[in-house]
């Protein structure tokens, strides 16, 4: 490996088993045989422990291997000493020849006597560096509390205690190290995605089949990803003449916006225990009540309808526009929302006068609704966390507008032609169709996100036929909690 090498990543994906593993590789030639001649340290909270002890017990020690457990890495030296390194989220390995500069964000730099050093560059400071010994570093706090690598898990039985009565999603639970050894985001995706398990099915509900299949799934999904060299999501370069080549057979990961290449539904995008999540809607559907349904559509296409058929099935029901248009009746919404645009309201807001100056200044459109979303996606919130039913159902028109299409696990879009939708509007309301129609053109996009529905249900045609299309869907849904 010649000068100005790097060894690690540079992405904000935390490397994972595969990447420190080909990174160890990549490290012994580098350091094996190699004596430490002097030690710079460039930020002391890097080092866990005494700064000084670890300088000075270093320096003259040979290193004799670098070995990995988990996402970290130990640098085996002479003496019994151990080195535990883990580079957390930015934390990378440069060679340079000694007459080098250090890399901008060098925090502990190694002299080695053959003229070379090995510079920790970290940017975001999150890794560490701690000195041990070979009868104690597998004891450490950092270590001994990592549960087992897929590899070594021959019996299912602990993780299926483990997840008994656990309501923790399951992409959560296979990312704890505590637990399982080595598994992060990118890698959780695809296994999940593999065992078609979705990820934020409560834990309580896998079943043993399901805990073997993850494990296997683990197992082949590392391994080629080491064969391969681990991933190299945005600028991942383990080595010269080494680049981590597995992103070329990554299915889900990242993926949102692409479609599912098992069955060509579009990936969804959501937050599993903080962390950004890409699955496939149809091939990982959720176990688990309530289910949380969201209902959009342009209005007048029947969404009322669809909703009827779910409540004769027991499902709770929560309508956006109604909730928007009780908090119009209140006079703190109405005194904001009127020094929000200079108008005048007095104990509610006033409707009509409010339409006309939207009309009046389409723009000003957004403005309502990142007032009135983020009180919405709340009160949403809290409908599903109160529901008992199956089915927890919410008609949100403006669902990928205002951000909420997290918070559901299917997605169904009732669409409508243009000609049919002006006709119905006109039947509901002549006054106010016009504005309607507009309203849903412009700010609904419903053409772009429809395509991000799990289910379409057309409704050009006669009612009894949109009920009975939606009675199809809701007994698809029952399969899966029966």
């Amino acid at each position: 490996m010649g000068a100005s090498e790097r060894v690690g990543t540079k992405q904000n994906n935390m490397p994972e088993l595969p990447e420190v593993e080909t990174i160890k590789n990549v490290l012994k030639p580098i350091v094996i045989g190699n004596i430490i001649t002097k030690i710079d340290v460039l930020r002391e909270t890097t080092i866990l422990g005494n700064k000084d002890k670890f300088v000075q017990s270093l320096i003259g020690k040979a290193f004799t291997d670098v070995t990995r457990y988990g996402k970290y890495l130990f640098f085996h030296l002479s003496n019994n000493l151990v080195i535990i390194s883990h580079l957390r989220m930015e934390g990378k390995y440069y060679q340079l020849e000694e007459n080098e500069p250090n890399t901008y964000f060098s925090r502990v730099v190694f002299h080695l006597n053959n003229g070379f050093k090995v510079c920790y560059d970290d940017s975001r400071c999150f890794g560490i560096l701690k000195l041990s010994t070979e009868d104690e570093y597998k004891k450490e706090p950092e270590i001994i509390k990592l549960g087992q690598e897929p590899f070594y898990i021959n019996d299912v039985e602990y993780l299926l205690n483990h997840s008994k009565g656990s309501n923790v999603p399951i992409k959560t639970t296979i990312t704890d190290q505590t637990l399982i050894a080595g598994i992060g985001n990118i890698y959780a995706d695809e296994i999940l995605f593999d065992t078609k398990i979705h990820p934020l099915t409560p834990c309580r509900l896998i079943t043993k089949q399901q805990w073997i299949d993850i494990i296997y799934s683990a197992r082949k999904i590392l391994k080629e990803a080491i064969r391969l060299g681990g991933s190299t999501i945005k600028s991942y370069h383990p080595g010269k003449n080494i680049d981590g080549k597995f992103q070329s057979n990554i299915k889900a990961y990242g993926r949102y916006g692409d479609v599912c290449p098992n069955c060509g539904t579009a990936f969804r995008f959501i937050k599993a225990g903080g962390r950004g999540t890409t699955f496939c809607p149809n091939c990982q559907q959720k176990q688990g009540r309530p289910l949380k349904v969201a209902l959009i559509g342009k209005v007048a296409a029947g969404k009322s309808t669809v909703l009827d058929v779910f409540k004769s099935y027991g499902a709770d029901i929560f309508i956006c526009d109604n909730y928007i248009s009780d908090l119009y009746e209140t006079k703190e919404i109405a005194e904001k929302i009127a020094k929000l645009f200079s108008l005048d309201f007095k104990d509610k807001v006033d409707k009509k006068l409010l339409r006309q100056y939207l009309i009046q200044n389409p723009k000003d459109i957004k403005k309502l609704q990142s007032f009135v979303y983020p009180i919405v996606s709340e009160k949403v919130s809290s409908f599903f966390k109160h529901s008992k039913a199956k089915f927890a159902v919410c008609e949100a028109p403006l669902l990928f507008e205002a951000g909420m299409e997290e918070m559901f696990d299917e997605i169904i879009a009732v669409d409508i032609d243009e000609k049919v939708q002006l006709e119905r509007l006109l039947e509901r309301n002549p006054d106010t169709a016009k504005f309607l129609k507009q309203l849903s053109d412009k700010n609904n996009s419903f053409e772009k996100n429809k395509k991000k529905a799990n289910i379409i249900i057309s409704n050009n045609a006669s009612q009894s036929e949109l009920i009975e299309e939606t009675k199809s869907v809701i007994n698809g849904f029952l399969s899966r909690l029966d």
